[in-house]
């Protein structure tokens, strides 16, 4: 078991140029910079409400409480702050427990169930055990450990409150077409989910 950080969003797409850079020559980089927070991954939506999934990935889900960390959240940089006002968008945040279901070799594209209300985790892991005809190489089960009534950060104070996932199911393929394929049966099951298709676009350790 670890930590897992997963943020949602969609994009100002008059700023687009301004948030690639961003992230890709400040932010990821300032992010790892923080002890125990070991691997970040972005990915670009395919099938989603959402057209963007960051995660960041952690010895434990008590870093993304930690001292250190809040002070980045609460000491945002001169980009951070024009990226937060000017160019996130249906924001939605949480941090995770994550565990690992199946799988070692990684895929570069995935599929998440992500829950909003309470259901048993059993229900998601059971989803992923029936899953037949599709080459599904690696999952994870995603636990919400969000902690109720926290202070609200100085960067989502900038892009406005965040909505929150209580339990995602994080499905993992080596065929983007797989993962778009799955969506219908998930969607049949999971139909109050927020359900979304996301191609990996860059890693980080």
């Amino acid at each position: 078991m670890s930590g897992l950080l997963g943020i949602w969003n969609n994009a100002n797409q008059k700023f687009l140029h301004d948030y690639e850079d961003w992230y890709n020559n400040e932010h990821l980089f300032e992010r790892l910079s923080v002890s125990n927070i070991n691997v970040a991954r972005r990915f670009q939506g395919l099938k989603s409400n959402y057209n963007y999934f960051t995660s960041y990935e952690a010895k434990t889900y008590k870093t993304f409480f930690s001292e250190e960390y809040l002070k980045k959240l609460n000491k945002p940089t001169k980009k951070t702050k024009f990226v937060m006002e000017f160019v996130f968008q249906d924001m939605s945040r949480t941090v995770f427990k994550k565990t690992i279901l199946k799988g070692s070799i990684r895929g570069a594209f995935c599929l998440i169930i992500s829950i909003r209300d309470k259901i048993e985790v059993e229900n998601l892991i059971n989803f992923q055990k029936n899953i037949k005809n599709i080459n599904q190489v690696y999952s994870e089960i995603w636990e919400s450990k969000e902690i109720k009534d926290f202070q609200i950060s100085k960067e989502e104070s900038l892009r406005g409150k965040d909505k929150k996932f209580s339990n995602c199911l994080y499905l993992e393929f080596t065929n983007g077409n797989d993962a778009v394929f799955l969506m219908d049966d998930a969607k049949s099951i999971f139909n109050e989910a927020e359900i979304g298709a996301y191609q990996l676009i860059s890693t980080l350790t």
